[in-house]
C-alpha cells in the first residue's frame, strides 16, 4: 500500500459493540430432511459486527479500538489472542465469565447460500458509565451498533456534549449500524452523522429499493430541511445492486456494485462494507458517494475470498471511484467549505498515491516543469 497524504488527524476509530463466535460449516448442499450431512470443512472464528469492523479497519492500517464486553473464560481465550495479534486495542473493555452469543453458519459449497442459526442469548453490554471513563480526545470516529437504545443514546449524548463548541475538525464523527429492531432505535437516527441500514430491515419496512429506503428514512425526520439542525447521511447497501446513499441536504446517489469473479464467502461482507466506508470517509476524507463506492469495491473483493485477511492485499490505489449522481451537478461538501486555500490545494493535489521515481526520471520531469513555467511567465509578459 502506497504512502498517502491525508488531511484527517491521526486519531483512533472506536467501535462500540459485541464480540461473538461463529462456527462456519461448509457442505455440498443442505438437506434438512437428512439426519446426517457430510461437512467439507468447519472454521471457528471471532465475529460480531463491531468486532468485524475493527478487524477490517486494522487490516486497512487504521488505529482502532474495540469497546465492549469480552469473555475471560479459558475456552474463549482464542478470541482475546486474535484481537491482540491483530493490534486491536481492547484496553477499555470490561470482562465477564459468561459465554458470548454464537452463530452456526451452514454455507453451501456450490450455491454459496448461507443458513444461519443464531443463539441470541442475554449477554452483558457496555454502559454510559463505562463510556464516561474514556478520553474522548483520542477518537476521531465512533461506530455504534444499533442495540440497547438507552445506553447507546446516553453514550452518543456524551459525544455530542464533547463536540459542542469545538471546531469541525476536532469533532468526533458518529456512525450507526442498523440491522434489527428498527422501531426501538429510530430515535437514535438524528443523533448520528451517518446511518448504515441493511437491506433486510429496509424490506421489512416496505422499502424495496435503495432510493425508497433513503427517502423513507428521510421522511422519518420530521424536521424540515430549511431548519439548520443536525441531520444524518443515509447509506443503504443493497447486495448485488450496489448501494444507495443520501446526503444531509437530500441529494441521492446510486453506486453500482462491483461484480466479484467468484463468490466464495459471504460471511461478514456488510461489516466489511461499513469498515471500508469509515476508512474512505475518515482517513481518506472522501465525500459520501466516493466513500460508498469505495466500500462497494472492498466488499466485493472480500466476497471472492474466505475471511477478511484478503483486505490487506487489496491495492487501494487501483480502486476507481466513479459516481452516478441523480442531481444535475456536483454537490459541494460542508467540510470542503470550511477548508482554507492551502488545505484545498493539499486535498486536491496531494490526497493521492505517492509515485516514487528514479533520480533520472525526476531530473527530466523537473526540467520539463521548469521549461513550462518559464514559457508561462514569458506569455504573461
Amino acid at each position: 500500500m502506497n504512502t498517502w497524504c491525508v488531511l484527517s488527524a491521526v486519531k483512533t476509530v472506536l467501535c462500540v459493540g459485541c464480540t461473538e463466535v461463529d462456527y462456519v460449516v461448509t457442505v455440498d448442499k443442505l438437506d434438512v430432511d437428512k439426519e446426517l450431512i457430510r461437512a467439507q470443512k468447519g472454521i471457528l472464528h471471532r465475529s460480531g459486527r463491531s468486532s468485524n469492523v475493527s478487524t477490517v479497519l486494522r487490516l486497512l492500517g487504521v488505529n482502532v479500538e474495540l469497546f465492549g464486553v469480552l469473555c475471560r473464560a479459558p475456552n474463549y481465550r482464542t478470541i482475546l489472542d486474535d484481537l491482540e495479534t491483530r493490534g486491536i486495542d481492547t484496553s477499555h473493555c470490561t470482562f465477564t465469565d459468561e459465554s458470548p452469543p454464537y452463530s452456526t453458519i451452514i454455507q453451501e459449497r456450490w450455491s454459496q447460500r448461507c443458513t444461519v442459526y443464531y443463539c441470541d442469548k442475554p449477554f452483558p453490554y457496555v454502559t454510559a458509565e463505562d463510556f464516561k471513563k474514556l478520553d474522548l480526545n483520542q477518537y476521531g470516529w465512533v461506530n455504534f451498533e444499533a442495540r440497547n437504545p438507552r445506553d447507546t443514546s446516553d453514550m452518543i449524548r456524551l459525544i455530542l456534549n464533547h463536540n459542542n463548541g469545538r471546531d469541525e475538525r476536532d469533532r468526533i464523527v458518529v456512525s450507526l449500524q442498523v440491522y434489527n429492531a428498527f422501531a426501538k432505535i429510530v430515535d437514535l437516527l438524528l443523533m448520528c452523522d451517518y446511518v448504515l441500514i441493511t437491506k433486510y430491515i429496509c424490506e421489512q419496512r416496505g422499502w424495496m429499493t435503495p432510493k425508497a429506503a433513503c427517502e423513507g428514512l428521510n421522511e422519518l425526520l420530521r424536521i424540515p430541511r430549511d431548519i439548520n439542525i443536525r441531520r444524518p447521511c443515509f447509506i443503504c447497501p443493497w447486495s448485488n445492486l450496489g448501494a444507495g446513499c443520501m446526503t444531509t441536504d437530500g441529494h441521492y446517489f446510486m453506486l453500482p456494485a462491483y461484480k466479484p469473479k467468484k463468490i466464495v464467502d459471504r460471511v461478514g461482507d456488510s461489516d466489511c462494507f461499513t469498515a471500508a466506508f469509515i476508512y474512505a470517509a475518515f482517513i481518506r476524507q472522501r465525500r459520501l458517494a466516493d466513500a460508498v463506492d469505495f466500500a462497494n469495491a472492498v466488499a466485493s473483493h472480500k466476497l471472492s475470498h474466505v475471511g477478511f485477511d484478503c483486505v490487506a492485499t487489496l491495492k487501494i490505489d487501483a480502486v476507481k471511484l466513479p459516481v452516478q449522481m441523480e442531481v444535475g451537478e456536483d454537490v459541494s461538501s460542508e467540510a470542503d467549505d470550511l477548508l482554507n486555500d492551502a488545505q484545498r490545494v493539499c486535498k486536491k493535489y496531494l490526497n493521492r498515491p505517492v509515485e516514487f521515481r528514479s533520480r533520472e526520471e525526476a531530473s527530466s520531469l523537473t526540467s520539463l516543469l521548469e521549461a513550462k513555467e518559464a514559457e508561462a511567465l514569458a506569455t504573461d509578459k
